[in-house]
């Protein structure tokens, strides 16, 4: 029998610094397996991090702007009969003392169904990517988003996790606290000894697509360093015209890439490669397991996050 496509599933994230949907094309294929094809990708680039790493709560100018633009993604939707099974906040609404507010704002007004995700919960989501390798102990997860960033290990009798304040927007914006940094030194040293970092978004992919021509392949941290040394020298133009960078990654690249290098450096023999694969793609994974028979083993061959 030849792949059906069957349904559209569309997933919102919040995220500090821009606001990615993604829309999936679920495919059936023999015996009732199903498995999922990214058809969609669409990134609005407001900085909920500025607000909540600032002034601690979200204005209402960017609860306006948040809500007409999602307002026009979800009416497109309609138009086309996509599934929206919803979506999720992190950092950034977890920091904003009216982010609790704004999300039931958003559900109320648009019909949607955002879940402000804690920081454990939001780790605990890499636990689906980490199935996709050996459970032996050397690998690491680590998802560096705007305002944290979530480390997840696991081996053949132990799972760990961690969510911190660390995060590409916090960095730049200097709102970074020396306790959070001290907290990842400590969390690093109760691990295994890790010969993989496995990078997870949008941040890590731009940074090995400048040290490698395939993506796939992992970086040194001797040569995330060089990286990180070159892309100081430029200005923020220059970043968008020679990497193709949005505005909103060119200048907070440096601030992730500096969590990355600081892992490495306490892992000091680990090398870093990057995940094609975000936290709404475990989202849509799950929503495939409960809703389709024999959904098989999960699925992140094909995503992209920017």
């Amino acid at each position: 029998m030849n792949p059906k496509k069957i349904d559209q599933i569309g997933c919102i994230d919040i995220g500090s610094n821009a606001i990615k949907y993604k829309q999936f094309r679920i495919i059936a294929g023999d015996n009732q397996n199903y498995s999922k094809e990214l058809e969609t990708y669409k990134r609005i680039p407001i900085r909920l991090g500025t607000d909540a790493f600032r002034k601690g709560k979200i204005r209402k100018k960017t609860i306006n702007k948040l809500t007409e633009s999602l307002d026009e993604l979800v009416s497109n939707l309609d138009s086309k009969k996509i599934n929206l099974i919803g979506g999720f906040a992190t950092s950034a609404m977890r920091s904003a003392s009216n982010g609790s507010e704004v999300c039931q704002h958003l559900n109320a007004k648009l019909n949607l169904n955002i879940h402000l995700l804690s920081g454990d919960q939001e780790a605990q989501l890499l636990n689906d990517l980490s199935n996709s390798f050996p459970a032996d102990g050397s690998y690491l997860f680590v998802d560096v988003g705007g305002g944290s960033t979530e480390l997840f290990y696991k081996n053949s009798s132990n799972v760990m996790f961690k969510s911190l304040n660390l995060g590409a927007v916090r960095i730049y914006l200097e709102k970074d606290h020396l306790s959070e940094w001290q907290d990842l030194e400590a969390f690093l040293a109760s691990l295994g000894h890790i010969k993989n970092i496995v990078g997870v978004g949008g941040n890590v992919r731009s940074l090995i697509s400048i040290i490698n021509d395939d993506i796939n392949n992992s970086v040194s941290k001797k040569s995330l360093n060089a990286c990180l040394l070159s892309l100081v020298k430029l200005s923020k133009k220059e970043k968008i015209e020679n990497y193709n960078f949005s505005s909103d990654r060119a200048d907070i690249i440096e601030s992730a890439g500096k969590i990355f290098l600081r892992i490495m450096d306490i892992l000091d023999k680990a090398s870093l490669r990057a995940a094609p694969w975000s936290i709404c793609d475990a989202l849509v994974q799950k929503y495939i397991n409960e809703n389709y028979a024999n959904s098989g083993v999960n699925d992140f061959s094909s995503s992209e996050d920017a």
